[in-house]
């Protein structure tokens, strides 16, 4: 590869916040809302910060929920419950972030099995202004855009096999490696009484994609679930925000904001679920428009998720860590732990948790230049 290493600014948190690793402290129960300041669109072409949004206008009042379609509560839960009963899953990604007039793409493999053991791998290409043609190719039933993976401009890799999380982030000739115990991190969460050992895992982001479909769960208020067409099949449409607790304790967001003024934040997630496996298509993540009469909003990530192989058997060597060599290994067990030990501190004077900020500052991958878990620092 003769390329100079490339920075991301925001799009490598974004791409490994996409990637599984959303895993944020100061939690909520998820519960039934309607709210009337998003669109009905589903996915429709992108706007940049200085263009307004291309979707349709937020209807004056939210529709009722339909009575024949499940509560999103539900459908997340039966989400959940189906990749929790799986063997294996392997899958292709495809993802897609959109920010500031400028598009980032990246590709990736994805397998998880029992034992909570993840393998993630992840190859993000250089960043081009966005166009117009992009819309087209976020439509649900689009054919995936081709890539020369040879100009790839950044490597992420992360392996757990139940007991160990090691990641991998490379940058042209630069390469470091991360590891964490998470047998001694989940010990030292079970004697911290005032952690929750139960979602311990999930917030130290090694829960695959079934931990971002609980983190998810947990921390948003869902609008009704639509039923949508897409070729002949039946897909859910689940939409949710932020609830006042997220955006106040992890996302910092200021007292009586609509929007929140960083462009890389998102502040919807819709989720696409196939109504007959249960199995997700795509999980796009929504930014407001910065003008907050408009009550639009756009994509911001977009992760689609194809070819989509269940309960077949897995190579248990894809759960083996290499680290490559001259490579800078940092062990950050014992960080992580003190991280967590710090959420027993009294409430901050800024208003937000050390719980919180403890637990989020466990979950974010140091080898982005921009951990995931706190995208405003």
């Amino acid at each position: 590869m003769n390329y100079k290493p490339q920075t991301f600014p925001h799009f490598a948190a974004l791409t490994v916040m996409a990637a599984f690793l959303l895993s944020i402290g100061g939690l909520t129960r998820a519960k039934s809302a309607v709210f009337a300041d998003e669109s009905a669109a589903a996915a429709t072409p992108a706007a940049t910060d200085s263009q307004p949004p291309a979707e349709t206008p937020a209807p004056a009042k939210a529709a009722a929920p339909d009575p024949n379609l499940p509560a999103a509560d539900e459908i997340m839960t039966q989400l959940r419950t189906k990749l929790e009963g799986l063997d294996s899953l392997r899958c292709e990604l495809h993802q897609t972030s959109l920010i500031s007039g400028m598009k980032l793409t990246a590709r990736g493999k994805y397998l998880e099995a029992s034992g909570n053991r993840v393998n993630l791998q992840f190859m993000i290409f250089p960043m081009v202004a966005e166009k117009a043609d992009d819309a087209k190719q976020l439509a649900l039933d689009a054919e995936a855009a081709p890539v020369d993976e040879t100009q790839n401009r950044g490597i992420l890799n992360q392996v757990s096999d139940g007991s160990v999380l090691s990641t991998l982030w490379k940058n042209g000739d630069m390469q470091r490696v991360s590891r964490r115990n998470i047998t001694s991190i989940l010990a030292a969460a079970e004697a911290t009484k005032a952690y929750d050992v139960k979602n311990a895992a999930m917030d130290l982001g090694v829960g695959g994609l079934r931990g971002l479909v609980s983190r998810l769960q947990t921390m948003m208020e869902f609008a009704p679930v639509k039923s949508i067409t897409v070729g002949d099949r039946k897909v859910y449409e689940v939409t949710g925000r932020w609830s006042e607790r997220i955006r106040k304790d992890v996302f910092k967001v200021p007292e009586g904001s609509v929007v929140d003024p960083r462009p890389h934040v998102p502040e919807y997630t819709r989720v696409y679920v196939d109504a007959e496996t249960m199995l997700p298509r795509r999980i796009q993540f929504l930014k407001r428009s910065m003008d907050p009469t408009a009550k639009m909003v756009r994509p911001l990530i977009t992760l689609d998720f194809r070819n989509l192989v269940i309960n077949e058997p897995v190579d248990d060597q894809a759960f083996v860590f290499k680290t490559p060599e001259k490579a800078v290994e940092v062990d950050e067990t014992e960080n992580v732990i003190q991280m967590i030990q710090q959420s027993l501190k009294p409430a901050s004077a800024d208003g937000g948790t050390p719980a919180a900020a403890g637990a989020a500052g466990a979950a974010g991958t140091p080898a982005t230049p921009t951990p995931p878990a706190e995208p405003g620092k």
